[in-house]
């Protein structure tokens, strides 16, 4: 008898986005690190906030963070 093999979870992934309580996903917003010289007061505070992951990859996002 064989046994099944596992989806390991993507661990750069894990890392970054979090599952919240009701099942949405939220992440950081890219482009806030560095080079902001450059870019709009309104752009940079946008970033500040989380974003959510849209519906339509939800089913995706989960099945490679295994959660």
């Amino acid at each position: 008898m064989s046994k099944k093999i596992k989806a390991k979870t993507h661990k750069g992934l894990s890392k970054v986005l979090k599952v919240r309580k009701g099942g949405s996903i939220k992440f950081q917003p890219a482009n806030k690190n560095h080079k902001l010289t450059h870019k709009s007061n309104a752009s940079r505070r946008r970033r500040h906030q989380d974003s959510s992951a849209s519906s339509a990859d939800l089913k995706r996002l989960k099945s490679v963070i295994n959660k």
